[in-house]
């Protein structure tokens, strides 16, 4: 019987079609050891990446005011520490906030 990171390694190997070409995955120890880690993370109510994208926005705002996100802000942060594009998406989102922010308030600083 095979252990399960040859057989990870066996279907990962294996041609996936997308579009008009095949590509192999490579799956060397390193990127084996973080899908197993991955997948033992992973829980039952999970969200996807769309759903936490879509929520971005108000998590943002939650985390000032420090409450939850319809009861969602554990999930959320749990995705986000697994997810590097997802984080990637809330730093570009607060740095565009802290930006404007910025900009706001030297607009309409009275001159010295």
């Amino acid at each position: 019987m095979t252990s399960l990171s040859e057989k990870l390694r066996e279907l990962l190997g294996k041609p996936v079609i997308m579009g008009s070409a095949a590509e192999t995955m490579a799956l060397d120890d390193q990127s084996l050891q973080r899908l197993m880690h991955l997948l033992c993370d992973t829980r039952d109510d999970e969200l996807s990446c769309e759903e936490v994208f879509n929520c971005l926005d108000e998590y943002v705002d939650c985390l000032e005011a420090s409450h939850d996100v319809d009861g969602k802000r554990s999930l959320v942060e749990h995705h986000l520490s697994i997810c590097s594009d997802c984080r990637d998406e809330l730093d570009a989102l607060v740095h565009a906030l802290e930006n404007a922010s910025l900009d706001s308030r030297t607009t309409t600083e009275p001159p010295t």
